[in-house]
């Protein structure tokens, strides 16, 4: 710490002279308060460029190879179904990813529009709708759960999670009036545990779910 010999007074900081008297100073600087951090050799917003130049030019090469090739690069429909998807995906992992329920349950999500516009595009065999839309709500539920569990949240911390899981999945309903889902009971068995689930929370937990939806809903 520096001394002004002249005022007999302590100086903080790297001064060059005295703040009151303008003398010179005795001793030696002291560290700083506040530890200078390395600049981030890559930021968020970098990230987020180079995912948008590395999107828009598969759209290119892949749009340039369709052209070149015709129907032999029907391949590439596939790769530029996926890519928009990508890079939601990696959007919605760079804003949550202090957020792991929020996190999963985003790329869950993904996951269930993926498989569906898959299924769409190659024929609408209703595979995502009879199988992989049904575990992916199921899978999500409990992996919810658990990872609370493990990361000791309370209740009213994940508890909106797992409703709006249990909620959405009742709209596999929509599939099996539309018979688009050629093999529905596992939908059904599905959103049967999902409505006994929110039965459980609304009777055993009632004060949780009603503060957990009174701030979504904002009542």
């Amino acid at each position: 710490m520096y001394i002004c010999e002249n005022c007999h007074v302590k100086i903080r900081g790297n001064k060059a002279s005295c703040p009151l008297c303008g003398g010179e100073l005795s001793g030696a600087p002291e560290d700083p308060a506040f530890p200078v951090l390395p600049q981030r050799k890559y930021t968020s917003r970098m990230v987020f460029k180079s995912a948008l130049f590395a999107f828009c030019a598969l759209f290119v090469v892949m749009g340039t190879i369709r052209y070149l090739l015709g129907p032999q690069a029907a391949w590439t429909s596939a790769v530029m179904l996926w890519a928009p998807l990508g890079l939601a995906g990696l959007i919605i992992t760079m804003a949550y990813r202090y957020n792991v329920l929020k996190l999963i349950s985003a790329e869950v999500y993904i996951a269930m529009v993926l498989n569906l516009l898959i299924d769409i595009a190659t024929g609408r065999h209703g595979w995502s709708v009879a199988w992989v839309i049904p575990a992916l709500f199921l899978s999500l539920v409990i992996t919810v759960f658990i990872v609370a569990k493990a990361m000791r949240l309370r209740i009213g911390e994940y508890l909106m999670y797992l409703i709006t899981a249990e909620v959405l999945s009742f709209f596999q309903v929509i599939f099996i009036i539309r018979d688009s889902n050629p093999h529905p009971w596992f939908a059904v068995i599905v959103m049967a545990s999902m409505l006994l689930f929110v039965l459980a929370e609304f009777i055993f937990l009632f004060q949780d779910f009603r503060n957990a939806t009174e701030k979504t809903l904002h009542l």
